[in-house]
């Protein structure tokens, strides 16, 4: 009796993986056009494939990266740094996600491919990413005004639009299966839920128990992070990892295998601890010793814009070129620094008082 419930199960779980696998390409078939379409056997539309690559580039680290500078340089600081930290945070929930759930990419036989991430791929981390951005900024953006406010209702409609345009961009690209940009979505909006609901009353947490002295607070931030980025898998395979403890237990060896073995295939452990380093570490000193303000014109709002790039995109892609390993953080430090303090003195420098 116990054996026939446990094929029942199973056979459950078979028809809703299948299920959800039918779903899952019927949706991807309509959205791109694969190769079993007339349109995908044809090749596709290169206006419209060129159109979802812009799109798609929206959730691009580069992209991200840029917003984030331009917010802080307008003079919106604590927005820019609240930016930074929750695009941080995602980051890293969402490859802690695609490594343990471990899902393949749709494959060539499956869509018509035009972009060719690494990786697993669910949950999406452009569809979550670019939620929990949008949908942020929109949030600060407000500035005190009802959500349901002329002001508030375009802003979040803004938002939803291009949360949902990136996210169909990842489909129709071949990057991502339907149900992996609908749970980035879903992430991204809890992420966004616990930002609006607790963001302001951390940052007054943090600000009252940490030392006034911004040297120390800049030590104590550069510590945090490197301690972060040294115990942070450098390359994390969950599968091997698990099959090693696995063999461990087996063999009555696991306290020894646990003190030996090392997760090897996640990549981001030292540039981004780095670079939000560099960031915040900025941020301190600049709220000490420079204290710029929004410009006082947009002439020199533009001014502070392209200055600003004119260093950091030729930096962002050089910098991209130092091996992996602790030699990128104080690179991408540094990186941080221009942002935060360096780039904003010579603002200040070069603007009337």
């Amino acid at each position: 009796m116990h054996g026939e419930k446990v094929m029942e199960e199973y056979l459950f779980l078979i028809l809703l993986l299948n299920y959800w696998y039918a779903w899952d390409l019927g949706i991807l078939w309509t959205t791109q056009g694969s190769f079993w379409t007339p349109w995908g056997f044809f090749g596709g539309n290169y206006l419209l494939d060129g159109f979802w690559f812009v799109i798609t580039s929206l959730g691009n680290e580069m992209a991200l990266f840029v917003l984030t500078a331009i917010t802080y340089w307008l003079g919106y600081k604590r927005e820019g740094i609240f930016l930074a930290l929750l695009l941080v945070f995602s980051s890293l929930i969402n490859f802690a996600l695609k490594y343990v759930i471990g899902r393949p990419r749709p494959s060539f036989y499956e869509s018509r491919k035009l972009y060719f991430p690494e990786g697993p791929s669910m949950p999406s981390g452009h569809a979550q990413t670019v939620t929990a951005a949008a949908f942020s900024l929109a949030w600060l953006a407000k500035k005190g005004a009802p959500v349901v406010s002329k002001r508030g209702i375009i802003l979040f409609a803004v938002a939803a639009l291009v949360s949902v345009l990136v996210s169909t961009s990842r489909v129709y690209l071949g990057a991502h299966w339907p149900t992996d940009v609908i749970s980035g979505l879903l992430l991204g909006l809890v992420i966004f839920a616990v930002f609006a609901l607790t963001a302001d009353r951390t940052w007054s947490l943090i600000d009252a128990k940490l030392p006034k002295s911004p040297l120390i607070r800049m030590a104590i931030v550069v510590i945090v992070l490197i301690l972060i980025a040294s115990v942070m898998p450098f390359n994390w395979e969950v599968g091997w990892y698990l099959h090693l403890l696995t063999a461990g237990y087996i063999t009555g060896t696991l306290p020894l295998t646990l003190l030996i073995i090392y997760p090897f295939e996640w990549g981001i452990s030292w540039y981004l601890p780095g670079a939000i380093a560099g960031f915040l570490s900025g941020a301190i000193l600049e709220q000490k010793y420079v204290q710029f303000t929004t410009p006082k014109s947009w002439k020199y709002a533009a001014i502070r814009i392209i200055l600003g790039a004119i260093v950091a995109l030729p930096a962002y892609y050089l910098i991209d070129k130092v091996p992996w390993g602790p030699l990128q953080f104080p690179v991408y430090a540094l990186m941080g620094l221009w942002v935060t303090l360096i780039a904003p003195a010579i603002f200040k420098k070069l603007e009337p008082k």
